[in-house]
């Protein structure tokens, strides 16, 4: 049997930037390069009015889907989709009770909800739908895995309008390259429409790259600021602001780091040998004219 369609759980955040009406807040991102060819997406907004979100995790999702951009035919659509899979016995215990309160329990079945619906969606909506695409040395992902979505702040009345933060979670895929690569981002805040477009005009980057490299350039991202470990050991970081246009690219490059620490342990080692080792001369010389000076009989 098909399962019901679902709205795809990585662009939630899209839906969220035109909740009542309100300007999402404080978008981020965080990349993280693994030396095994992943790149862990960490896409972080605030929802500055969260009750829409909150009645959708008590289970009335008609605030949120009455959000979504497009004609009342297309919101009534996805509301019948949703009522489909709400009434689903393999779906029905991953919603909320309708009591007007969002508990704990409820923001994790929420999260089973969308983990669940994931596999149902192509990869490449995971991304956002070409808002936001990765390449590794010129190649595009081979994959990309939904691992979850995070709302901090959401428990409390469905009308509540305090603030929720949301995360998404994904990993791309790519071909190994161990500890040397170009990671580059290419955004389009004007895929989802002019909404999008006004809603982001400013995400706030940061990106990670494995132990013991060092980041040698990053480009596109304004006022880009590298963290290098000097001792070549810790995990480089560079941090800055893409999306002051609607449509660019960037792009970071990391090598394996110098290994200053190694070299300095190593003149360290050196170093100490060398004491010991004019120690022990400067014993024995002075052992040696001790004997040279004793009496004779």
């Amino acid at each position: 049997m098909r399962r019901a369609a679902w709205v795809p759980p990585a662009l939630l955040a899209l839906l969220l930037l035109s909740s009542a009406g309100a300007v999402a807040a404080g978008p981020s991102a965080h990349l993280g390069v693994g030396t095994d060819g992943s790149v862990g997406i960490d896409l972080s907004i605030v929802d500055p009015n969260g009750s829409a979100l909150r009645y959708a995790m008590d289970g009335n999702f008609s605030p949120l889907i009455a959000a979504i951009p497009g004609n009342a035919s297309t919101r009534a659509s996805v509301l019948a989709q949703v009522e489909l899979a709400e009434s689903s016995p393999f779906l029905a215990g991953l919603f909320g009770n309708h009591d007007g309160t969002v508990e704990p329990s409820e923001v994790g079945l929420f999260d089973g909800l969308l983990r669940d619906e994931a596999g149902s969606i192509p990869s490449a909506a995971l991304t956002g739908g070409g808002i936001l695409n990765l390449t590794m040395n010129g190649q595009a992902p081979g994959s990309a895995v939904f691992e979850g979505v995070s709302f901090a702040g959401a428990p409390g009345a469905d009308t509540s309008s305090s603030p929720i933060t949301v995360t998404t979670s994904t990993a791309d895929a790519f071909l190994p390259e161990g500890t040397s690569g170009t990671l580059g981002l290419a955004w389009n805040f004007t895929a989802g429409g002019g909404l999008i477009a006004a809603a982001i005009p400013n995400v706030t980057l940061s990106v990670t790259t494995p132990a013991g490299t060092a980041i040698t350039s990053a480009s596109g991202i304004q006022g880009a600021s590298i963290a290098n470990d000097w001792l070549g050991y810790g995990s480089p970081t560079v941090s800055g602001v893409i999306g002051t246009a609607p449509t660019g690219t960037a792009s970071i490059a990391f090598h394996p780091a110098f290994p200053v620490g190694d070299v300095l342990l190593g003149v360290g080692i050196a170093a100490a040998v060398a004491a010991l080792g004019v120690f022990l001369w400067r014993r024995r010389d002075r052992r040696n004219r001790g004997a040279g000076d004793a009496p004779r009989s």
